[in-house]
């Protein structure tokens, strides 16, 4: 053994014993200590995180630091505009905050104090143009019917009803209101949406890219101060010169951009499943938001089911399940048209039984459903009429009524947070199966597909009354009956302007007609009509119109008539009047008359084909084939292309004997339309009576 390796092994002896030692001397004199179980440091650990989570929530609350759910939407963004409330001084020098000048295309215009009184309880009610008022204005809205009733109800305060309902706002564009309104010193909160969540194109890239876990956790967190402050000081802020741009297509603008404004009809909208699906996912991310927004704020909160029109307005678009083959949709086809007969013949058992053929080829039709919805009401089967109308709605692919999965995300978002809930869809179907034996609301509570009529608005405020009463923030007074509640309605309708009114209900027609939804244009034209006649108001030539348009479509011509030339009486150069007018006289046999009106709309727009086409045609009626000739030249320079037109020459000009000139015709006919056999027949005709050297 060398040298080193001796004292290699001493020093090692030495360290070890001297290691030894200092435990020895480290050891408590006293029992020994029991070290904590695993699971309590577990514990202790989670408690002092919380502890120091709540401490650090606490601070910046203080310092206004607000949770991310009440500043950002991860699926949509918005290009901010001007607010809807500005400051005004008041007449008396006080601030007031009145509807800013650029929103009152969309928004009533509405005024209250910015400091709010003393003993004065502030009732916002948000939502879109049902909250309103559509089709009038905030006079007859249900917060117009609360703003009334309410002092009627409990006049130990001073209640303060304003109406923030936008005409064609969503719920993320009315979370933005709900926003604004929480620094104005709320105390309730009414919210009434859901029925134009498809109203606007909107993309949702940033929330597909994410994996659903991740999403579901961001949205958990997103409820918290101290995840709002973290991911401001990680990312850079929305509105600072580093923010990453977003997906092209992701921010809406401003104010409200309706696809149906671009378009003719609902031509726009396609099916898109997943599409729906994420629509749906937001509706509800976004009524949690206004509901926290609006607690925070320290407010109650009243949640509203949107109602609709299930038994009266049919869908707006139906469009057949993809894949669908030309063979089937033959098929389909004629089971739903021979259902249609036999419906309309009163065989309810066989035309159901059509309707079920047609069902199992494609069952994603919604205007099959809406007719299976109608027999099975006329078969007073009300259960199946309900599932059926709603699974209309579901399948409409211009949903501009809120679907059934929306209202019910409404019902368990109210049972889920414990918030008060007036269900209107459920009210009106159990108030029409109390006064009309059936489930299945329509013209009786509404104007059109959605907004209710002026008596359903007073429904909803008083029912939405009394649910206040229940939950203690209304209290019932003595006053609160039938006899007081009359006299409101009176003093209501005393501020309705009539003339306003019945503008409305043409506008509104106007809108249903544009949509090609002629057969509930017509109703709504006829009350606007019969509204002038009642309050003796000017007549309304544009109303005349639309109603005999549907009066026609009923059978009652002699009416659609006289509806025609009254408002030809207001407006003689009435293009729409005199065509109309032309061929319901047509139907008639007055082909006089007829041709005055076609030969006016030629006169008046001289470059439309169909108007001089159309006046030949009455002409020819009456034998007179040289002046028809002359209109049917003029109509074949404007559309040289249609066969129709060439055919009334060919046939104009044999009757005049131009037989050569009358062949040239009928041969362009059959290049056109080679099927036409008529135009066939009568040229061979006429070949075969030519001389031969002349054929």
């Amino acid at each position: 053994m060398n040298w080193h390796t001796a004292m290699s092994r001493q020093l090692k002896k030495r360290t070890e014993s001297s290691a030894g030692k200092l435990r020895d001397e480290a050891k408590p004199s006293g029992p020994p200590r029991r070290r904590l179980p695993r699971w309590k440091k577990l514990l202790y650990s989670v408690l002092a995180a919380v502890a120091l989570f709540v401490v650090l929530e606490g601070v910046l609350l203080l310092l206004d630091i607000q949770p991310g759910v009440a500043s950002r939407d991860p699926y949509v963004g918005f290009k901010r505009g001007v607010p809807l409330f500005v400051e005004r001084a008041g007449d008396d020098g006080r601030e007031t905050l009145v509807t800013a000048e650029n929103k009152r295309a969309y928004f009533n215009d509405q005024q209250f104090l910015k400091w709010k009184p003393r003993g004065t309880y502030r009732v916002f009610c948000l939502g879109g143009s049902t909250t309103y008022g559509r089709p009038y204005d905030d006079t007859t809205s249900f917060p117009g019917w609360l703003r009334e009733l309410l002092p009627v109800a409990d006049a130990s305060r001073n209640w303060e009803v304003i109406n923030a309902g936008g005409v064609s706002y969503a719920s993320y564009r009315v979370v933005v209101l709900t926003e604004e309104l929480a620094r104005y010193q709320p105390d309730l909160f009414v919210i009434y949406s859901g029925h134009n969540e498809f109203l606007e194109e909107r993309t949702y890239r940033d929330v597909r890219e994410s994996p659903p876990m991740l999403g579901r956790v961001s949205a958990l967190l997103s409820h918290t101060r101290t995840y709002s402050l973290v991911r401001n000081l990680v990312k850079p802020s929305e509105s600072g010169p580093g923010r990453r741009a977003p997906p092209e297509g992701w921010s809406l603008p401003g104010e409200v951009d309706a696809l149906l404004d671009h378009t003719v009809g609902p031509s726009a909208y396609h099916r898109n499943d997943r599409m729906q699906k994420r629509i749906v996912e937001h509706f509800q991310f976004n009524l949690v938001r206004m509901i926290e927004i609006a607690r925070s704020a320290g407010a109650d909160v009243l949640l509203v089911v949107p109602a609709s029109n299930v038994k009266d307005s049919a869908p707006f678009k139906s469009q057949h399940r993809d894949g669908l083959s030309e063979e089937q949709h033959a098929q389909w086809s004629q089971f739903f048209e021979h259902g249609r007969s036999l419906q309309a013949a009163g065989r309810s058992d066989e035309a159901l039984t059509a309707y079920q053929h047609a069902a199992r080829i494609d069952d994603r039709f919604a205007g099959l459903h809406y007719q299976m919805g109608q027999l099975f009401l006329e078969m007073r089967r009300l259960a199946e009429a309900r599932t059926a109308l709603d699974r209309a709605l579901d399948e409409d692919v211009c949903p501009l009524r809120a679907l059934p999965e929306i209202q019910e995300i409404v019902r368990q978002t109210a049972e889920e947070l414990s918030v008060p809930i007036v269900d209107a869809e459920e009210l009106l179907r159990n108030e029409c199966l109390r006064r009309f034996g059936h489930n299945s609301p329509g013209r009786e509570y509404f104007l059109d597909h959605v907004h209710p009529t002026i008596e359903t608005n007073q429904l909803l405020a008083e029912t939405l009354i009394e649910r206040l009463i229940d939950e203690g923030i209304v209290g019932r007074h003595s006053s609160w009956n039938e006899d007081a509640i009359e006299k409101v309605a009176v003093r209501i309708e005393e501020k309705i302007d009539a003339e306003a009114q019945a503008v409305a209900l043409r506008n509104l027609a106007k809108v249903f007609n544009w949509a090609g939804k002629h057969h509930e244009a017509g109703p709504l034209a006829l009350q606007a009509v019969n509204l002038r006649a009642r309050r003796r108001l000017p007549e309304d030539p544009e109303a005349f119109v639309l109603a005999a348009a549907h009066l026609k479509t009923t059978g009652d011509v002699d009416t659609a008539i006289g509806y025609y030339q009254r408002a030809l009486r207001h407006n003689p150069d009435y293009v729409e009047a005199h065509r109309l007018l032309g061929a319901a006289m047509v139907e008639q046999g007055r082909f006089d008359e007829a041709g005055v009106h076609f030969r006016e709309v030629a006169r008046l727009q001289p470059d439309d084909a169909h108007a001089h086409h159309m006046a030949g045609a009455v002409l020819a009626e009456l034998d007179r084939y040289s002046e028809a000739i002359e209109h049917y030249r003029r109509a074949e320079r404007l559309t040289p292309n249609d066969a129709h037109i060439h055919y009334n020459m060919a046939f104009a000009l044999e009757q005049l004997g131009k037989t050569a000139d009358a062949i040239q015709w009928y041969r362009r006919t059959l290049k056109l339309n080679p099927d036409d056999a008529a135009a066939r027949r009568n040229l061979k005709l006429l070949n075969a009576n030519q001389p031969s050297g002349a054929r």
